[in-house]
């Protein structure tokens, strides 16, 4: 079963870890992601279709930013997702 025949709460988002480019110091020590992850990065896989009070603006394929403490981790099919509510995302895109 693929990821695309399951399907998600009306105000919830599974997303894709987007991998961030590792940064390192003039002096080729590298920053780990921990030391600025302030906002994590994902791309859309699932959204639900909303609710009338919370309308659902970002749809599969948008990149979102929310805060890293805002997902519960989850794995489907040995591939590791987050699980986000609409209201948690910061900017879509």
């Amino acid at each position: 079963m693929e990821i695309k025949d399951k399907n998600v709460l009306p105000t919830k988002l599974l997303v894709e870890k987007t991998k961030r480019v590792q940064k390192k110091t003039l002096s080729g020590i590298i920053i780990p992601d921990t030391a600025e992850e302030v906002t994590s990065l994902g791309k859309v896989v699932l959204c639900g279709k909303g609710t009338e009070a919370i309308p659902m603006e970002v749809k599969v394929g948008d990149n979102v930013m929310f805060p890293p403490r805002a997902v519960i981790r989850v794995k489907i099919e040995d591939d590791d997702y987050w699980l986000l509510n609409i209201q948690d995302v910061l900017l879509y895109w």
